[in-house]
């Protein structure tokens, strides 16, 4: 598809230590993040398994419905997680890139970037993403005519030898911009951070007046995730918030942003970025096992075959007020 870069990122050396950048852990902000309370949660899946509920950290608010992880993962546990090993199980092996991931990313990027745009004038230019990783959407947004600037705990601590990106090491709380955006965009990070509201709060004060919020997640009520249950990849210790459309409006419009648009994701994706997630997956030994089988059998040119655009997840545009 023509407007990406990919070349570049094939020699780039992943980051090693990252859970070193992450924001220590704050047991008395760990409500809620809706209705600011602890006091009426209660497991989110009821059935039994050999005698335990299953997940029985994942809860729901029965106030408001906001499903989160209670209690949170310790900071030493998610040292464990955000290991050096962390970026394997989305298929970045060894201390290369494959050129077919960097394609998928950046093309569910510039999906999200269409949507963001038909909120903007034309001459809004500023971008800020927040949770860039690696930075595959700093060059989709470079290829779109963006001056874009990403932020992650674990970005590389050197990125200057690969064009194109501009990136901090940290959190956009810890940050201290002091330009202002046109567009901030959180794809596949709310649900990590410690905070959502804080973050929030923290994207707004990023926003120019008028500048547009764009947050990407996975639905909580989603059909896929009814009928995974418990099974659904989704659920595991690095995701601490499962949204829904209606729970992630709620809390942006409480630190004062306007819902503009929400409607279903469209994503880009191949069998090795798939398979490589299941393989590492503790609730579906099932898929497991049949994704490490197919990462061991499918030659490397269809495990990176870029398939046909799906919808997953939802996106929610927002505006800061003028």
């Amino acid at each position: 598809m023509p407007g990406y870069h990919r070349a570049p990122l094939m020699s780039d050396p992943l980051p090693r230590s990252p859970s070193a950048a992450l924001p220590p852990r704050d047991q008395s902000r760990e409500v809620c993040a809706l209705c600011g309370l602890l006091d009426a949660v209660q497991p989110f899946f009821t059935e039994l398994s050999r005698g335990r509920t299953e997940l029985p950290w994942v809860v729901e608010c029965t106030r408001c419905q906001l499903v989160f992880a209670h209690p949170q993962p310790t900071d030493d546990e998610l040292s464990k997680i955000y290991d050096d090993e962390y970026y394997e199980q989305f298929g970045f092996a060894g201390q290369r890139v494959p050129a077919g991931l960097v394609f998928t990313k950046q093309a569910t990027y510039a999906s999200l970037l269409e949507r963001a745009e038909a909120h903007l004038p034309h001459q809004a230019r500023a971008l800020l993403d927040v949770g860039c990783g690696l930075g595959f959407s700093l060059l989709a947004a470079s290829a779109r005519g963006w001056q874009a600037t990403g932020i992650d705990p674990l970005a590389p601590e050197d990125s200057s030898l690969v064009p194109g990106r501009t990136m901090v090491r940290g959190t956009l709380e810890g940050a201290g911009f002091t330009e202002r955006f046109d567009l901030v965009t959180l794809v596949d990070a709310i649900e990590h951070v410690r905070d959502p509201s804080g973050t929030i709060a923290a994207a707004k004060q990023a926003l120019k007046p008028g500048g547009v919020l764009v947050l990407a997640t996975n639905d909580v009520a989603s059909l896929g995730a009814r009928m995974l249950s418990s099974r659904w990849p989704h659920f595991h210790r690095a995701h601490l918030w499962f949204f829904t459309p209606d729970s992630l409006s709620r809390i942006a419009e409480k630190e004062g942003m306007q819902v503009l648009e929400v409607r279903t994701a469209s994503r880009v994706y191949n069998l090795e970025y798939i398979a490589s997630i299941l393989a590492r997956g503790e609730n579906f030994p099932l898929a497991r096992s049949i994704s490490r089988t197919l990462l061991e059998t499918t030659p490397s040119g269809l495990r990176v075959l870029p398939w046909p655009p799906v919808p997953e997840g939802f996106l929610l545009c927002l505006r800061k007020p003028d």
